[in-house]
């Protein structure tokens, strides 16, 4: 939940011009739109097949009006990364550079969790600030108000995915070996939807309806040369998640849709393996299969 609530408010930062891109709810979806794709590609939305329910009451927030450096705890304090022109910190006289020792009495130059310390502490004296910071050699004390900001209370359901007409199930599977003479190899699906996979489970049940698949190919070392193995062992060394490939399904009900990687012969070249344009991910056969 932590987790979750702090990558919504890293992706509304990084991406303000979608925030602002309309009015009302096209605002509210194209925010919540950016944040889900920073989660999905930090896998932090669970597995697909286990939805995933938040709610929360109405609250009040308090806004400092500044990013402070809270990843790990520092002995000469926390360093404020950068200033919001007109927010909290700036009424107070707070500066980019500075070095937060305390707030409201409690200590932030020791061992304790950065982040929590510092939202419990502004949370605590209902907006209220004090802080003892450092510039430079200089220690100075500043007081102030934190900005107060009203979220209004909400439920936010992910993971169940849209059911197409007249609803139903299907599969997607990557369990069958594909026949390697026409260029197909075995894959892993990773994701469904932005969201991971369990383990160990070939054959994955989907409501009906569009899907899209993160897969990671498996092509045997012995299909390529040394000197291209290399080439792909440093391609994925690299790429890390960008090395696996996306792949929409438009799944119908009581089918199973097998996946697989093509490889492409006129691809193996070191620019094209480093480039990761050797595979494309693929639906290579179709099965009927009751699902229930």
């Amino acid at each position: 939940m932590n987790v979750i609530r702090a990558i919504l408010l890293l992706a509304c930062l990084a991406a303000p011009s979608l925030l602002f891109a309309g009015n009302g709810a096209d605002q509210v979806e194209a925010g919540v739109d950016a944040a889900l794709l920073h989660l999905a590609e930090r896998g932090a939305l669970g597995r697909f097949d286990q939805p995933l329910t938040i709610s929360r009451p109405a609250q009040v927030r308090y806004e400092l009006g500044a990013v402070v450096d809270v990843r790990k705890p520092d002995p000469r304090g926390l360093e404020v990364l950068a200033i919001t022109p007109g927010g909290a910190a700036a009424r107070m006289g707070l500066k980019a550079g500075d070095r937060l020792v305390a707030i409201n009495g409690r200590r932030l130059d020791g061992n304790g969790a950065p982040a929590s310390l510092l939202l419990d502490a502004v949370r605590d004296g209902h907006g209220a600030v004090q802080l003892l910071t450092t510039r430079g050699k200089s220690r100075m004390e500043l007081a102030g108000q934190a900005d107060a900001a009203a979220v209004p209370a909400y439920r936010l359901t992910i993971g169940e995915a849209a059911p197409a007409a007249g609803g139903g199930c299907g599969y997607v599977s990557y369990s069958a070996t594909p026949p390697g003479s026409q260029g197909l190899f075995e894959t892993l699906i990773t994701r469904i939807d932005g969201r991971s996979t369990p383990p160990r489970i070939n054959l994955l049940r989907v409501p009906a309806g569009r899907h899209v698949l993160t897969l990671q190919e498996l092509v045997p070392e012995h299909r390529l040369s040394a000197s291209q193995n290399l080439q792909r062992r440093l391609m994925q060394r690299q790429s890390m998640m960008r090395a696996y490939k996306s792949l929409v399904v438009d799944v119908k009900p009581d089918t199973d849709y097998r996946v697989a990687a093509r490889l492409h012969k006129g691809k193996l070249d070191r620019a094209s393996i480093r480039a990761n344009e050797y595979w494309e991910p693929v639906v290579w056969a179709q099965r009927s299969i009751r699902c229930r």
